[in-house]
């Protein structure tokens, strides 16, 4: 009789473990899902493919946009080139960011950033009034500390969730979240 009873113990539990892992919990990367996240029910898995990137001109004074980061203790002011900034057939917000030292050294850099996977890419360095290409570029995890906490706020209170429309529209939306100064979604 023990017997039996551990037994039916046994398949009772084998019964709710396969119950318990057979239910799906959703994945991370639903956070800023813009339409080419694959595994959802009825969508094709489609693999990524990031658009051809072509550096842009040199940023001009008249175009950079103060960006609020009200972030104490970062030492630069944050500027982006309303000109080049773009989103992408493959959904990456790019742009040109200036980071200005108390001194007004400028760092120039053209990157772009993956809202749903909260990753950064730097494609060039500004000096001298050229970009360079950056040689080994990749995606990496924006951190939110060091001298990668603008480019968090970027995608928290500015980028990110993207705007709804076209293209451009997307753009426009992002241009008007940074000249008022935060995410009003």
């Amino acid at each position: 009789m023990v017997y039996w009873l551990r037994a039916g113990l046994w398949i009772a539990c084998l019964s709710w473990a396969s119950v318990a892992l057979a239910i799906d919990v959703g994945d991370d990367d639903d956070t800023y899902n813009e339409g080419f996240n694959p595994g959802y029910v009825g969508e094709e898995d489609k693999e990524w493919k990031e658009d051809a990137v072509h550096l842009p001109p040199w940023p001009s004074a008249d175009a950079l946009i103060q960006v609020d980061l009200s972030m104490p203790g970062f030492p630069y002011t944050l500027f982006i080139d309303g000109n080049t900034l773009s989103v992408g057939e493959d959904r990456v917000v790019r742009y040109t960011a200036v980071l200005r030292s108390a001194d007004g050294v400028d760092n120039v850099s053209y990157e772009g950033i993956v809202c749903n996977r909260g990753k950064v890419k730097r494609y060039a360095y500004g000096s001298r009034g050229r970009f360079r290409p950056v040689r080994r570029t990749e995606w990496r995890f924006v951190r939110k500390q060091g001298q990668d906490r603008y480019r968090d706020q970027l995608i928290e209170r500015y980028f990110c969730p993207l705007p709804g429309g076209d293209l451009e529209a997307m753009k426009a939306g992002i241009l008007a979240r940074l000249k008022a100064g935060n995410n009003p979604y």
